[in-house]
């Protein structure tokens, strides 16, 4: 009975809080995030990305108009870490060492995604992947939005909020 009682009182313990998933890393979340735990780390991995996707359509500046991506968006992502309130960036970082830092606002308020498939098939590292990020027409520049074209990011790698 005691056992029991222990296993049972572990697992709920373990279930509080964020969680991260366990699998291989596609993208790791850092910086202050986690309501109760700040600065814990979240993995995206691919059971992440499968269970949290969405498709939209985009015009991808270098792979042609009407792409249907699939991935996390940044304000879904942004719900599911829980940035503490002083949180003002979302800072994107690619393997190669490229950041992109976006207002936290915008990243709210646009569709902005960790995109992980095009039209069905998985990135490669070839056209952007594993990760990369896409962009609608509303957040491009010449809407006065917050992304250029050549901000479309490629191989990001983590995800720091701060």
């Amino acid at each position: 009975f005691v056992l029991v009682a222990v296993v049972m009182v572990a697992t709920l313990l373990a279930s509080c809080g964020p969680k991260a998933p366990s699998g291989e890393a596609l993208v790791t979340v850092k910086g202050k995030i986690g309501a109760k735990n700040v600065g814990e780390t979240y993995v995206l991995d691919q059971a992440a990305f499968d269970a949290k996707s969405v498709e939209l359509t985009y015009n991808d500046p270098w792979m042609g108009d009407g792409l249907k991506y699939k991935g996390i968006l940044l304000k879904d992502l942004i719900t599911l870490v829980k940035p503490t309130s002083d949180v003002t960036t979302v800072s994107l970082v690619a393997v190669d060492g490229m950041t992109l830092d976006i207002a936290l606002a915008d990243a709210q308020n646009y569709d902005l995604m960790l995109a992980r498939w095009v039209d069905g098939e998985l990135l490669t590292e070839e056209n952007g992947g594993p990760v990369k990020l896409a962009a609608p027409e509303d957040s491009k520049d010449k809407n006065n939005g917050p992304i250029k074209d050549e901000n479309w990011m490629w191989w990001i790698k983590s995800v720091d909020f701060k």
